[in-house]
C-alpha cells in the first residue's frame, strides 16, 4: 500500500483524453497544507456544472492554492490566470463539483476490497465453493472473512433454511479448521461456521444480547445466522488493529477516488477507526475528505467525545469529527427494520429496536454544549417515528442542529411533514431503491410500498433537506448507479420499463445537488464544499459523458475520467 498519492498530473500526456497545456510545477504534498503547496494556477476549461443556481454551467475555472479563484467564461479566465499556469482542457468530458459519499462505511469498504467479495454471487453453493478455496490456502485457525451476500438476490435457495436464511452446515464441512465470518450485504447480519461458534463459545444455551437475534433451528441449535447486536458476539474474530485499519482506509481511499468521490461521510466509526483516521490525517496520507460520525453504540466512546468540542478540518487537514451515529433498528432484508405493523411476508415479527430511546434523548441533550450533530439510523417506519419523536422532545430547534435520519427509507405519510417542521435531514440512498424494490414489496406489501417507501419527491415537496449516498459496502460506491436510480427509479438492468413509483423520482439537477451541495449542507460544509464557486475548496469530479443531457439508457455506461481534491489530481483514468 502506498503511503502517499503520486500526483496524477505527471502521468497526463497527449495520448489521454485530456490536453494539458503548460507543464505543471510538481511539488511533494505529503505534509503540506492547501495554502502552502506552491502550486501554479490550474485552469480547467470545458463544460462544467457548478450546482450553483446563479450560474449552473460555466466554461472555465481557475484553481489557486486549493480553492476556486475564478469561475466563469474562458475569456475571463485567460485574463485572470497566472502566466505559468497549468491547463486542462476537458474536450468531450464534463466536470462537476466533487461527488460526496453521503453515507458509507470507510474501513468496511477497505476490508470488503481485500476480503471475499460476495456481492452479486448468485447462490449459496457458490459462496461455499469460494470459502472452500480460501480454506485450502489458509493457515490453520486463520479467520476467513467475506461480505456482501444477500439471500433475496440468489437465483436459487439452499435446500435447508431457517427463517429464510441458510445454515452453517455446508460452510462447516468445507472449513472445519478455519473460523468463517460472512457479513450480510445489509451490514446487520452475519453467517458464521461451527469453528467460529466454537471460538467464541456460542452454543444452544447462549443468550442473545439485547437488540440481537441468534437464529436457532427447531432443536434449539444455532444455525450460524446472527442479526443486529448479536453480530457483536463474533467481533473478536474480525476486530482490526489500528495499523490494519489504516491499511483498509487507504485501500478505501484509492477506491473512492477511482469513483470520483472527494468527500466521504463515514457513518459510524468506532474507537479504532477514529484513531486510524487521525493518524492518517496527521501524517498527510489522508487525501480524501472524511466526515466522521462517532458510533453511539459504544457508550464509553460516545461519552468521551460528547465532553469535548468537535474536530473541524482546516486547510491543513482533511478529517472532520462532529457528529454521532445511533442505530435505532435493523434492515429490511433481515426483517429487522422496525415497523408499525408486522411484515407482510412474516406476520410474526415487526422488526427489532436496537437502541434505547432514553439514551438517544440523553445524547441529544448532551450534544448541545459543543454543538454536535446527531444522526440516527432508521429504516422502518416505526423507527423513523420514534426518532422524530425524540428530536421533538429534545428541543433541538434552538440551534442549527441539522439532525439527520440515516436511510429514512420507509415512512408513514404523516411523518413526512414532520421532517421539515423539525428541520431534520433525510439521508437517503437512492441505489437501495434499485437494489431492493423488486423484493421489498414482499416485505411491506403494495400499500406501504406506494404510500411510504423511497418517497423522495414527497420529501422534497414538503421542504425536507435530502442527502444522498450509497451505504457502501452494502452497495457499490458507484455514484453513477446512484444517480441513475434517482432519476430512472429502475433496477440497474433497466426494469421495469416505466420505473417503480415513477412519481417519486428526482430530476437530474436535484440528483446532482443531492450528491454534492446537499451532502455538504448535511455536514455543515456548504460554505466550503458542494458547489463550484469562488472561494470554495477546489474539489472536482470529471466524467467521460454529460450525465445531465445524455439519454437515460446511456447513464450507466458513464465512467469517471478524473478526480481532483483541493486542486490536486488524485485519480486519472488509465
Amino acid at each position: 500500500m502506498r503511503n502517499t498519492l503520486k500526483r496524477a498530473l505527471t502521468a497526463i500526456s497527449l495520448t489521454l483524453p485530456f490536453t494539458l497545456l503548460t507543464l505543471p510545477h510538481i511539488v511533494s504534498t505529503a505534509n503540506a497544507s492547501e495554502t502552502d503547496r506552491g502550486l501554479a494556477d490550474l485552469l480547467l476549461s470545458g463544460t462544467i456544472y457548478t450546482a450553483n443556481d446563479e450560474a449552473p454551467t460555466v466554461e472555465a475555472v481557475i484553481i489557486r492554492e486549493g480553492r476556486f479563484s475564478y469561475v466563469g467564461t474562458l475569456e475571463g479566465a485567460l485574463e485572470h490566470v497566472a502566466e505559468d499556469h497549468q491547463r486542462i482542457e476537458l474536450g468531450s468530458r464534463t466536470a462537476y463539483p466533487g461527488f460526496i459519499e453521503g453515507h458509507g462505511h470507510l474501513s468496511s469498504l477497505g476490508e470488503a476490497i481485500t476480503n471475499l467479495d460476495l456481492n452479486g454471487v448468485d447462490s449459496y453453493q457458490t459462496i461455499v465453493g469460494m470459502v472452500a478455496d480460501a480454506a485450502a490456502k489458509a493457515a490453520p485457525g486463520q479467520v476467513i472473512k467475506g461480505r456482501g451476500w444477500h439471500q433475496s438476490k440468489w437465483d436459487s435457495q439452499p435446500k435447508t433454511t431457517v427463517d429464510g436464511f441458510p445454515t452453517h452446515r455446508s460452510l462447516s464441512e468445507v472449513s472445519p479448521n478455519n473460523p468463517v465470518f460472512l457479513g450480510h450485504a445489509n451490514g446487520h447480519s452475519a453467517l458464521i461456521n461451527q469453528a467460529a461458534m466454537d471460538a467464541i463459545n456460542l452454543s444452544y444455551n447462549t443468550t442473545p444480547p439485547e437488540g440481537g437475534v441468534i437464529v436457532k433451528d427447531a432443536k434449539g441449535n444455532p444455525t450460524g445466522i446472527l442479526h443486529e447486536n448479536a453480530v457483536d458476539l463474533a467481533y473478536p474474530l474480525i476486530a482490526l488493529s489500528v495499523d490494519s485499519t489504516k491499511t483498509a482506509i487507504l485501500a478505501a481511499q484509492d477506491h473512492a477516488f477511482r469513483w470520483g468521490i472527494t468527500n466521504f461521510h463515514d457513518a459510524g466509526a468506532g474507537e479504532t477507526d477514529i484513531e486510524a483516521q487521525q493518524a492518517l490525517d496527521a501524517s498527510g496520507d489522508l487525501k480524501l475528505r472524511v466526515y466522521t460520525m462517532v458510533s453511539a453504540q459504544d457508550e464509553a466512546l460516545a461519552n468521551h467525545w460528547l465532553g469535548r468540542p468537535p474536530i473541524i478540518a482546516d486547510d491543513a487537514s482533511r478529517l472532520t469529527i462532529r457528529s454521532f451515529k445511533a442505530v435505532m433498528d435493523g434492515a429490511l432484508g433481515s426483517r429487522t427494520a422496525w415497523l408499525h405493523a408486522p411484515y407482510t411476508d412474516d406476520p410474526g415479527t415487526s422488526g427489532v429496536q436496537t437502541f434505547d430511546e432514553d439514551r438517544l434523548l440523553e445524547i441529544m441533550a448532551q450534544s448541545t454544549e459543543h454543538g454536535w450533530q446527531i444522526n440516527t439510523h432508521a429504516i422502518g417506519d416505526k423507527a423513523n417515528t420514534v426518532v422524530l419523536d425524540a428530536i421533538a422532545s429534545a428541543g433541538l430547534e434552538d440551534r442549527d442542529h441539522r439532525a439527520r435520519i440515516e436511510h429514512s427509507q420507509h415512512l408513514i405519510p404523516s411523518d413526512i411533514q414532520r421532517f421539515a417542521d423539525l428541520g431534520v435531514i433525510a439521508s437517503i440512498q437512492t441505489i437501495h431503491m434499485s437494489s431492493d424494490r423488486p423484493w421489498a414489496i414482499d416485505r411491506l406489501g403494495k400499500e406501504r410500498i406506494e404510500s411510504g417507501a423511497y418517497v423522495w419527491r414527497d420529501l422534497l415537496n414538503a421542504g425536507v433537506h435530502l442527502a444522498n449516498g450509497t451505504d457502501v459496502p452494502v452497495e457499490p460506491i458507484n455514484p453513477i448507479a446512484n444517480f441513475y436510480a434517482a432519476v430512472a427509479r429502475k433496477t440497474l438492468e433497466g426494469t421495469p420499463e416505466n420505473g417503480f413509483e415513477l412519481e417519486q423520482r428526482m430530476t437530474r439537477e436535484e440528483t446532482l445537488k443531492s450528491m454534492t451541495l446537499w451532502n455538504a449542507y448535511a455536514a455543515f460544509e456548504e460554505r466550503d464544499l458542494g458547489s463550484i464557486e469562488v472561494g470554495k475548496r477546489a474539489d472536482i469530479t470529471v466524467l467521460d459523458q454529460d450525465i445531465m443531457t445524455i439519454e437515460e439508457s446511456e447513464i450507466l455506461s458513464t465512467d469517471v475520467a478524473m478526480t481532483i481534491v483541493a486542486g490536486e489530481v488524485v485519480y486519472t483514468a488509465p
